[in-house]
């Protein structure tokens, strides 16, 4: 797949291993905010992590959800192209003031054309510059270097980085190499300075399979802290969860992480995000949103990821699921998700109905909006009375999020 980018990059200025503002990004596959400070970008193309400076500009909506039903549209209009142009890679919630950045690429004549923009809840749009924008760099050395392309369309090279997240004061990198046992774990240190990349190599059992696996790559990933230390949490398509302590992470070792659920088979896994919350009882919990391809989303209480950890790794599953307890969400046709605040996550979807890009929040606990499908409580000349008034209240909170106030029910 030929990339190109509307400007050409800079004279690289190399040193180590770690490059200063030396050029800009071949493809944009994976974004991820460490800190409000700073944007990692991952181009498994050219194999290179990349860290931008961000200056968090006022938003005034910034307390408010996303309500934005036409993102195709908008994107369309902005970038100067078809809707049907537009292929989604990643999108990732500024921590400061909850813009949404976007990471994409459109088709033209000669291949592809990668871009991120800046998305605030009023639906207005602006270029994130990967050219102009200060940033530091990090060469992977060790990318696949197979031509070979799964199923004659998906090369092998654009799992070189899966996801990005930084934990107390290192950047870990998922996605494979090309070692024997592909399947990689990277850390460096950020700021990245001088440092040199350590690389794990990661063997898991997958529950569906029936076997220990060393090629598939991570395909998202957090960090959880449970009694004994902090672990990553990752997930793999077809969907083993997976911990792994990060203590045993260290450059050329081979580890076994701890198979401790199997959240359903035929599926590959989005995005993986942790958060805080209180429930509906005001009593607060924390826990973790898995997203899928071809599932719903599900949520798993942290207190029950503890428990499984300090048990055994599960065994073979069949097609079934297993492990860790799990609640199945009724979030279905997500391409991204992130956490946005105490109150909201972000999506983006696809209309099942138009097809058309959105760009949506739905509330913690919620998980769904009232604008999504019809129900009894819809009719005209439906009256609420007895118990239901409570969901009367209920149901009005959610009008308000969605920005249908016309619709309140009196």
């Amino acid at each position: 797949m030929k990339i190109q980018f509307r400007i050409i990059a800079a004279l690289s200025l190399v040193m180590t291993g770690f490059m200063a503002f030396s050029s800009t990004p071949q493809a944009v596959n994976v974004i991820k905010f460490g800190d409000a400070k700073t944007l990692f970008v991952g181009d498994s193309k050219s194999a290179t992590l990349y860290a931008y400076t961000i200056v968090s500009s006022e938003n005034a909506a910034a307390q408010q959800g996303y309500n934005i039903h036409d993102l195709s549209q908008k994107i369309a209009t902005f970038a100067k192209i078809s809707p049907l142009d537009i292929l989604i890679r990643d999108m990732a919630i500024n921590p400061a003031n909850k813009e949404a950045y976007i990471a994409f690429d459109t088709k033209t004549k000669s291949g592809y054309l990668s871009q991120i923009i800046i998305v605030n809840q009023s639906g207005e749009i602006r270029e994130f510059d990967l050219r102009k924008t200060t940033h530091t760099e990090v060469k992977l050395t060790d990318a696949p270097t197979s031509d070979f392309k799964y199923w004659d369309k998906t090369p092998m090279r654009s799992f070189t980085i899966t996801d990005i997240d930084l934990h107390k004061g290192k950047v870990y990198i998922s996605g494979m190499s090309n070692a024997e046992f592909s399947s990689a774990l990277r850390m460096v240190d950020f700021p990245f300075k001088d440092s040199k990349v350590s690389t794990t190599s990661v063997e898991i059992f997958h529950a569906v399979h029936g076997q220990m696996e060393t090629r598939a790559p991570i395909q998202t990933l957090t960090f959880v802290t449970l009694e004994d230390g902090d672990y990553i949490l990752a997930a793999y398509t077809c969907t083993p969860l997976v911990s792994i302590p990060v203590k045993d992470l260290k450059d050329g070792a081979h580890i076994v992480g701890k198979t401790i659920a199997e959240m359903g088979y035929g599926n590959t896994p989005i995005d993986i995000i942790k958060f805080k919350s209180a429930g509906m009882d005001k009593v607060p919990y924390e826990g973790i949103i898995l997203s899928n391809k071809n599932k719903s989303a599900q949520f798993i209480d942290l207190n029950d990821i503890k428990e499984s950890n300090k048990a055994a790794s599960i065994g073979y599953a069949g097609i079934g699921e297993a492990g860790t307890a799990r609640t199945t969400l009724p979030l279905t046709n997500l391409l991204q998700l992130d956490d946005q605040d105490d109150y909201h996550i972000t999506t983006i979807k696809r209309n099942p109905d138009n097809g058309s890009l959105e760009l949506l929040s739905y509330l913690k606990n919620v998980y769904f909006r009232l604008d999504e499908f019809v129900s009894e409580y819809d009719q005209p000349s439906y009256i609420y009375e007895g118990q239901q008034m409570q969901s009367k209240i209920f149901q009005n909170m959610i009008i308000q999020d969605i920005d249908k106030t016309e619709f309140i029910k009196k």
